[in-house]
């Protein structure tokens, strides 16, 4: 019989926190780290559209840490989207946004990015 753990994260330490204040500004921020090769998911739930970047688990202290469901984001950019859309379109270019709402954490980390963009519109 195998056993089967669920341990879940418990912290998410975020380095930087960049609000936009449109999905424009946004997107066009992320085209700069798509032409330098690098991916980014777009995340929608709870009325915000974000993406973010992880540490990489490179180093033993690094992953000590994930197992222990501490997770290192480097960076988070995010900006307020209402309505959910499955693909946005900015100029010529037609960006997937995956719907997050069912991940307990996600949708917990936009509740925490909504509570903080009350303050900047």
């Amino acid at each position: 019989m195998v056993k089967i753990v669920h341990k879940p994260i418990k912290e998410i330490v975020i380095s930087e926190c960049v609000f936009y204040p449109s999905i424009d500004v946004l997107v066009e921020n992320l085209k700069v780290l798509m032409k330098l090769g690098q991916t980014r998911l777009l995340m929608w739930a709870e009325g915000i559209l974000f993406t973010h970047s992880s540490l990489p688990p490179t180093t033993d202290r690094v992953v000590d840490e994930l197992l222990n469901g501490r997770i290192f984001w480097l960076s988070l950019s995010y900006t307020l989207m209402p309505e959910y859309k499955p693909i946005i379109k900015v100029n010529a270019l037609e960006i997937p946004i995956i719907n997050v709402t069912f991940n307990p954490i996600l949708r917990e980390v936009a509740r925490w990015l909504k509570e903080r963009s009350q303050s900047r519109v």
